[in-house]
C-alpha cells in the first residue's frame, strides 16, 4: 500500500539517524581509508576545522531556517504525519522555553516543527532547540541538528541563550520518557524534572507548555530488556527504542495525525537564586497548566477516552 511505502521512506531516514550513523560512517571511513587513504585524509583534515568549531555551544552558528522550512524529505513527513502546530490566539513572546511533551517513540516531530514555526512565527522564531550531546559527535546528524537550531544541551550553554535573547525548546521528558512511551497510552515525564523551571526562573523567561496529540500512536512499542535500556539511559543517556509499525517493520511509523498545541505562556518573575519551594511552586502551575491543556483539547483531536498521567 502507498502509506506503507510512504512510511518505509520515512524509516530510511529515522534507522539512519538511530541507528546508521553509528555504524554506516565508521564503516564508510574505514573502507574509503583503505582505498584512498590521502585522499580521505585531506577531507577529513577539512571537514575537522567544522566539526571541532563548537557551533553547538554558539547562538548563531549554522542555523538554516530555509533547510528547516523546505528540505523536500521534512515537507513530506510534515504530509505523511499530517502535522499541524496550533497556536493560541495573539501569541506575542519575544523570549521563552517551549516545552514539548510527550517524546515519544522517536521524537520525530521536533525537526519537523522547527521550519513551521518559522513559518507561523516568521522573525520571532528565534528558538535553539537543546539536544543531547551525543548528537553532535555523529557525523551528518551534526549538521542535521545545528541546521534545525539544536545547541547543546547542557546548562552552561542553556543559560548563554537565554541571556543572549534567545527562546529555547525543550522535551523535558528526554531519553527517560522516550523509553518509557507506551502504544496508545498518554503519559510524561515530568515529577522529577525540574530544572527547566529553575532555568526559567533565574531568567524570568516565561514557560509555554505543548502537548503533542497523536505521537503516541505512530508507534506500538516493547518493554522487552526494558531493565537494561533503562540502564543505558542511566549511564550513557542514549535510549534504544523498540518500536515497530505497519507489518511489524521496527521503526516504521503508521500514518497517523499530529497535532502539536501549543498553550498560553506563564508567567515567571526573577529570581537570580530560587529556593526550592520557588522552583516547587512553579513547577506545580507548570504541571497544572500541561493537564488543562491537555484535557481542554484531547476531545478536539479524537481523544476523549484519554487520560494523561503525570509520572
Amino acid at each position: 500500500p502507498r502509506a506503507t511505502m510512504e512510511a518505509l521512506v520515512i524509516t530510511a531516514f529515522t534507522s539512519f539517524v538511530q541507528l546508521g550513523a553509528w555504524v554506516l560512517i565508521p564503516t564508510a571511513l574505514v573502507i574509503s581509508l583503505s582505498l584512498h587513504p590521502i585522499t580521505t585524509a585531506i577531507v577529513l583534515a577539512a571537514y575537522s576545522l567544522s566539526y571541532l568549531d563548537g557551533s553547538e555551544r554558539k547562538a548563531s552558528a549554522r542555523v538554516w531556517p530555509e533547510f528547516s522550512k523546505n528540505f523536500w524529505l521534512f515537507r513530506f513527513m510534515r504530509g505523511f504525519f499530517r502535522q499541524r502546530v496550533h497556536m493560541p490566539d495573539g501569541f506575542d513572546c519575544k523570549q521563552f522555553i517551549l516545552c514539548i511533551h510527550p517524546h515519544g517513540s522517536m521524537a520525530d516531530y521536533r525537526a519537523l516543527v522547527d521550519g513551521q514555526l518559522h513559518e507561523l512565527l516568521g522573525g520571532r522564531s528565534n528558538i535553539r532547540w537543546l539536544a543531547a550531546s551525543v548528537l553532535f559527535r555523529l557525523p551528518v546528524v551534526r549538521e542535521l541538528c545545528l541546521w534545525t537550531s539544536c545547541v547543546d544541551a547542557s546548562r552552561p550553554v542553556a543559560e548563554r541563550m537565554l541571556r543572549e535573547g534567545l527562546s529555547l525548546g525543550i522535551l523535558p521528558g528526554g531519553e527517560q520518557e522516550q523509553l518509557r512511551t507506551t502504544y496508545r497510552r498518554e503519559a510524561v515525564y515530568l515529577q522529577r524534572r525540574k530544572g527547566f523551571v529553575k532555568l526559567a526562573i533565574r531568567h524570568g523567561v516565561p514557560l509555554v507548555p505543548a502537548y503533542v496529540f497523536g505521537c503516541t500512536d505512530l508507534y506500538r512499542t516493547s518493554r522487552f530488556m526494558y531493565g537494561l535500556r533503562r540502564a543505558l539511559v542511566s549511564v550513557a543517556g542514549v535510549c534504544i527504542p523498540l518500536c515497530w509499525g505497519p507489518f511489524g517493520m521496527p521503526l516504521t511509523p503508521f500514518k497517523g495525525r499530529v497535532d502539536i498545541v501549543v498553550g498560553e505562556p506563564i508567567p515567571v518573575k526573577k529570581e537570580e537564586e530560587p529556593t526550592d519551594e520557588d522552583v516547587a511552586r512553579l513547577h506545580e502551575t507548570y504541571v497544572k497548566a500541561l493537564c488543562a491543556l491537555f484535557d481542554k483539547n484531547k476531545g478536539r483531536f479524537g481523544y476523549d477516552d484519554r487520560t494523561l498521567t503525570v509520572e
